[in-house]
């Protein structure tokens, strides 16, 4: 609703029959019948085979209710497009293709940059570590935590080369890596200016040397972008402020609560927003085995644990300040909200605090160049196939559900089952290939860097034996 309103002009919703960020578009009809098709939701065994067929005048403009009313129009202008073409139900596979195609452009351009670093293998570990299965879940809808969560990772990696890889001849085009990263970001959602000005604490904190923070801003390269990043991020906030856009249109309000509810419930909760982060899809009622989830959460362990090894005091207490955040900051969230929308939050909210953890460590545990590049490299490629096991069945788990529910069989077909347009296993198959493929990409390209390191001290040796 909110996409096709924002390409067709709309920008305020009609908000009088309900609370403030939600609201009625003037939309056409097919995005009025897209609330009646996800009958499955909060049913973990009901199928997508229960969503109706779309029917009737389907350009018709009626009324149409988006929980999303306030939210910043860029991301939904860029995902309406598709909304300006004869509509039918292909027009939503469309939408996400726009989403999923930017939130990609965003993971190719930290892939970029962190193939130009000088030592690049364990910050690669450190960012496939960050990439949970629930960010490609993410990713791959209609929704604005997608820039955020890839905007925000393009961001901290873009940052993070430029103060502890600081080579003048890459300063320009890392800026503006930046510049892309940090507006997708903070054109995201409400909190994103808040995440974004915690991020650049963070890589202020765990900088090698402040000074070098300081020649980079004084660099007349980083200038312009660092101007537009701010411009931006002014702007951002201008609008969560003028605009109201933290109002959400989702609550439960519980006039029982207190604050003090609230932060026991939240704590409690701790291993579920955890398993959140990781991967819980659909509307939180399709899980990953708990094998795989203590797989992917032990990817990120083992990289945390080299950041911890290896990082100095002062990055170590940066990496427990990013986790102790990914806790309090939740809890501060819900306590100032509670009074107006209930127990809202999820654990995929905090996804750009808490993907900083792997991200830093990976860049701590290789400043110190205590690994070498051999020993790198087989670490790289063995998390990289770990890494594309579980990403392929974390898809797999997410098509059965809809396909037969969450338990039912997976060897037959249930009544009722869901018979998706591109046959499953087609599906299954090319996201296979994906993961085969950049896993044979990072493998290639490691086993390339080890043999040009080995070949320059060979060389190097050399040289100063003939010196001698």
């Amino acid at each position: 609703m909110k996409a096709a309103a924002t390409v067709r002009g709309q920008f305020h919703a009609d908000e009088t029959q309900y609370r403030a960020g939600r609201g009625d578009f003037q939309v056409p009809e097919l995005f009025a019948q897209a609330w009646s098709q996800p009958c499955y939701a909060f049913h973990p065994d009901v199928t997508a085979g229960c969503s109706p067929q779309v029917t009737g005048e389907l350009d018709k403009i009626v009324a149409a209710t988006s929980h999303v009313a306030r939210y910043n129009p860029i991301y939904y202008a860029w995902i309406g497009i598709p909304t300006l073409f004869p509509l039918s139900e292909h027009t939503f596979t469309a939408m996400r293709l726009m989403s999923a195609l930017l939130n990609a452009a965003l993971v190719g351009l930290t892939f970029a940059v962190l193939v130009r670093l000088r030592r690049p293998l364990l910050p690669i570990a450190g960012t496939l570590a960050a990439l949970t299965p629930m960010t490609f879940f993410i990713g791959g809808s209609m929704t604005p935590q997608g820039p955020e969560v890839f905007g925000s990772m393009l961001t901290a990696v873009a940052l993070l080369a430029i103060v502890f890889d600081p080579r003048g001849a890459l300063l320009a085009q890392r800026a503006w890596m930046l510049l892309a990263g940090a507006t997708f970001f903070v054109l995201a959602r409400g909190l994103s200016p808040a995440y974004l000005a915690f991020t650049v604490v963070v890589v202020i904190l765990v900088a090698p040397s402040l000074a070098t923070v300081g020649s980079v801003i004084k660099d007349r390269r980083f200038r312009w972008p660092l101007i537009l990043c701010a411009s931006v991020s002014v702007a951002a906030l201008a609008y969560t402020l003028s605009s109201g856009s933290l109002a959400l249109g989702v609550v439960y309000p519980d006039p029982s609560l207190t604050a003090r509810d609230v932060v026991v419930g939240m704590l409690r909760n701790t291993d579920y927003y955890l398993e959140q982060i990781l991967g819980v899809f659909g509307w939180g009622d399709t899980h990953l085995p708990m094998w795989l989830l203590i797989l992917v959460g032990g990817v990120a362990v083992f990289v945390g644990v080299f950041g911890l090894a290896l990082g100095g005091a002062r990055g170590r207490l940066v990496l427990f300040g990013i986790l102790a955040a990914s806790i309090v900051v939740p809890i501060l969230a819900q306590v100032m909200s509670y009074k107006d929308s209930g127990m809202v939050w999820q654990g995929k909210y905090v996804l750009p605090i808490a993907m900083l953890a792997p991200l830093v460590a990976g860049f701590l545990a290789e400043r110190q160049e205590a690994v070498s590049f051999a020993l790198g490299s087989r670490l790289l490629r063995v998390l990289a196939c770990v890494f594309g096991a579980y990403e392929t069945i974390a898809i797999v788990v997410n098509i059965h559900r809809y396909i037969n529910g969450a338990n039912g069989p997976w060897l037959e077909l249930v009544p009722g089952a869901w018979h998706p347009t591109a046959p499953a296993w087609l599906t299954v198959l090319l996201v296979a290939t994906a993961c085969v493929g950049a896993t044979v990409a990072i493998a290639r390209f490691s086993s390339r860097l080890t043999l040009l390191n080995e070949f320059g001290a060979t060389e190097l040796r050399t040289a100063d034996s003939s010196n001698g």
